[in-house]
């Protein structure tokens, strides 16, 4: 068992849009369903566009837009898996939402990411792959990955090769 500061690691810097992407596109090939990608961090950091990389890793065909007004978007590959996409930007602990967000991580075909999840920590799941996304400047993204559980371990080490 690891202590809690020895969850593994990984660290993205992204000089393009096109780097941001091969990011996710190596994200979704190394995770696998049900997995919590919670993403945080500055406002204009990249989480939504890593989000729509995942999501083109998948291959889902769909149009991938930020849930900010409607708070959540679902999204299915041809392969069944769904991604549900959560913002909870500017929102409070809301037990419609809570209830929303546990549905939706039971579900065992599912790739659950959720932007700006502090107010909901405690309902997040405990095996879950954090990602806090920085703003560096107008062409630059930093991108430090902590994994915690087993599952999301095995992304942090598919990363890494």
């Amino acid at each position: 068992m690891q202590s809690m500061n020895t969850e593994p690691k990984y660290s993205y810097s992204s000089k393009s849009l096109e780097d941001t992407k091969k990011l996710g596109l190596a994200i979704a090939e190394n995770i696998r369903t049900p997995m919590l990608v919670e993403l945080s961090g500055d406002l204009g950091g990249g989480k939504t566009a890593l989000v729509k990389a995942i999501a083109k890793g998948l291959g889902i065909n769909q149009t991938v837009t930020s849930p900010t007004f409607n708070i959540h978007r679902s999204y299915e590959s041809p392969k069944g898996v769904l991604l549900e996409h959560f913002d909870f930007y500017r929102l409070e602990d809301d037990e419609i939402v809570r209830n929303e967000l546990e549905d939706s991580l039971q579900n065992q075909n599912a790739i659950v990411c959720v932007e700006w999840a502090q107010h909901f920590s405690t309902h997040l799941a405990k095996d879950r792959l954090t990602i806090e996304c920085h703003f560096v400047n107008e062409s630059e993204r930093r991108y430090e990955i902590t994994a915690f559980g087993q599952k999301a371990t095995r992304i942090i080490e598919g990363l890494q090769k």
